[in-house]
């Protein structure tokens, strides 16, 4: 078993590890189970118990299963061990078993042809008052599987204001294309549309770039290097076309733009595709720190038009990872008056890519300490630019009855600039 873990590269990176415990405060799920297993130094005995031969791959795959891979760990860990890293290397040689139910959303994500009928579906069920009948009768009927699905699916947001303002003429506007999520294709419409609307009207010039499915995030956390990197020639063959005609590459969800920032690493030994992903990597760009740059007069583009108190919910590989934590605070303080840090905000919300559908009570136990982080600070509205996070909590604050409203960032600011350009 130790020679094909080897030939990752970096597991030998696990015997740092001191066990001196600076993790376990951070970890969201050693936080909710309390249990040493389900902490970062127990999945780094785990890993080296399976690297010895120890463990077989369905032992390893049950325990790392249920690892959020939200790297708080890295940067709590004094001695420099990357144990999310370590967990996706070990999870591509482990067997980690989905439910049904992940299968199905993945095999509908994963394909443009599935995912796009299954999103107009989804979008008619949000305003039908079909939704209203079946919560009625179903909830009498007590249909425990049906209220989960329900209860994932997020409030109808109400038609998108398109704004009056005109575009500003740029003499060398800069071109991008915008990769838009699939979670957020599916789920929030809006989000594409404030999105495009806020670059456009900051004098980008979009394309965008679609009929890939999914970027592949999902897999590339499972450790499913072959669905990851099948996912990742799909998005980088609708970058092909495009290569010529744009400067940058933006994403409207973080756990997006993460996952393709990593596509020159995973794909540097494929020959037809390594040179693409490079020159694809080096243009993808951060949504707020685009929108920054490209607003050189903010208080001739934004009003605070929202007195709701806000708070800014990080995706977890984001603010660990790249280290992107203030470009988007900047962006909320533009437009709106009561922003208020979230406690304990380095924590993980219990979305973990797809562990909210493969272990939804476990990651329900991690959304809850969130619930209550945004009950302490008296929050109004969460935001965030992950769709992903932001559909979790939606569900688990409707599911605890709070009246916290909850919106991605690019719906905040171009409803800020609509309002300040009507004059509202």
């Amino acid at each position: 078993m130790e020679e094909p873990l080897r030939g990752f590269g970096k597991l030998d990176n696990a015997l740092l590890c001191t066990h001196c415990g600076f993790c376990l405060p951070v970890c969201p799920t050693y936080r909710a189970e309390n249990v040493e297993i389900q902490s970062p130094r127990g999945r780094v005995s785990t890993i080296l118990a399976f690297r010895n031969g120890t463990l077989t791959p369905e032992e390893v795959g049950a325990v790392l299963s249920y690892c959020m891979a939200c790297r708080a760990c890295h940067s709590a860990c004094p001695a420099g061990v990357r144990v999310g890293k370590l967990v996706v290397m070990a999870r591509s040689l482990a067997v980690v078993s989905k439910p049904w139910t992940t299968r199905l959303f993945h095999w509908i994500t994963d394909h443009e042809g599935r995912s796009r009928p299954v999103a107009r579906l989804v979008h008619h069920y949000q305003r039908s008052p079909v939704r209203t009948i079946l919560r009625k009768t179903l909830g009498v009927m007590g249909q425990a599987p049906w209220h989960r699905l329900d209860g994932m699916i997020p409030e109808f947001r109400g038609a998108f204001r398109q704004g009056t303002s005109p575009v500003p003429d740029a003499a060398q506007p800069i071109r991008a294309a915008l990769l838009c999520g699939c979670m957020a294709r599916m789920f929030y419409p809006n989000v594409a549309l404030a999105t495009s609307a806020l670059l456009t009207h900051l004098g980008v010039r979009l394309s965008l770039l679609e009929g890939f499915g999914c970027c592949g995030a999902p897999h590339r956390d499972a450790g499913n290097r072959k669905k990851f990197l099948k996912q990742a020639r799909k998005v980088l063959d609708r970058f092909r076309p495009l290569e010529g005609r744009i400067d940058v590459v933006v994403c409207d969800t973080a756990a997006c733009r993460v996952t393709v920032l990593s596509y020159a690493r995973a794909l540097a030994g494929d020959p037809e595709y390594a040179a693409l992903a490079q020159r694809f990597v080096e243009r993808v760009v951060d949504f707020s720190s685009l929108v920054l740059r490209q607003c050189s007069d903010p208080a001739s583009f934004f009003v605070k038009n929202i007195s709701q108190r806000v708070v800014f919910m990080d995706h977890c590989q984001t603010r660990h990872g790249s280290g992107i934590m203030d470009q988007p605070r900047q962006l909320l303080a533009l437009a709106m008056a009561d922003c208020v840090e979230l406690p304990r905000s380095d924590q993980c919300c219990g979305a973990g890519g797809d562990t909210m559908l493969s272990h939804p009570e476990h990651g329900g136990r991690i959304r809850a300490d969130r619930i209550k982080a945004i009950e302490e600070c008296g929050a109004q509205m969460v935001t965030g630019t992950n769709s992903g996070c932001l559909l979790n909590m939606e569900a688990g604050l409707r599911s605890a009855r709070s009246s916290v409203a909850v919106c991605h960032l690019a719906e905040i600011l171009w409803e800020s600039h609509v309002c300040h350009n009507d004059g509202l």
